[in-house]
C-alpha cells in the first residue's frame, strides 16, 4: 500500500468510527454539541472550546526499502509490504528500514444527537 493511501485509509477509518459511535443510543455522547463549553478531562493531545474539539493523530510507520538483484539480471529498488515471491530464483538483498514520523490535526465531528434532550426524558 502507498504511503498516502494508509494516511487516506486511517483518517477515514477515524472519521467514519467517530460518527458510527455517535449513532449509538444508550451509551455515551461522543463529541456532543451544544456542551455550553463543558471543560473535559485535559488531555495533550486533544483541544476543546466551545464548539469546536480536536486532536492530534500521530504516524510512526516504517518505511522498508529493498535493493534486490537476482542472478537472472535485472534488480532495482523497490517500495514493499509484507511478503516476498522468489519462486526459486536465486538473489541477494539489501534491506533498508526508515522510520518517518508527523502529526496530522483534525477537527472531530460533533455528534447530531440531542444529549440534553436525552438525559432531560431520562430524569422525568
Amino acid at each position: 500500500m502507498n504511503l498516502d493511501e494508509f494516511v487516506k485509509e486511517v483518517l477515514t477509518e477515524i472519521i467514519s468510527g467517530i460518527r458510527a459511535a455517535q449513532e449509538v443510543e444508550g451509551g455515551a455522547f461522543i463529541v456532543p454539541s451544544g456542551d455550553g463549553g463543558h471543560e473535559y478531562a485535559k488531555h495533550p493531545r486533544v483541544s476543546s472550546s466551545a464548539r469546536i474539539k480536536s486532536t492530534i493523530v500521530d504516524f510512526d510507520i516504517a518505511l522498508t526499502v529493498e535493493d534486490s538483484s537476482k542472478s537472472a539480471g535485472g534488480g532495482g529498488l523497490k517500495v514493499f509490504g509484507i511478503g516476498a515471491n522468489v519462486q526459486g530464483e536465486l538473489s541477494s538483498k539489501d534491506t533498508t528500514v526508515s522510520r518517518i514520523q508527523f502529526a496530522v490535526p483534525i477537527l472531530l465531528p460533533e455528534s447530531q444527537r440531542k444529549w440534553h434532550e436525552e438525559v432531560k426524558g431520562k430524569d422525568e
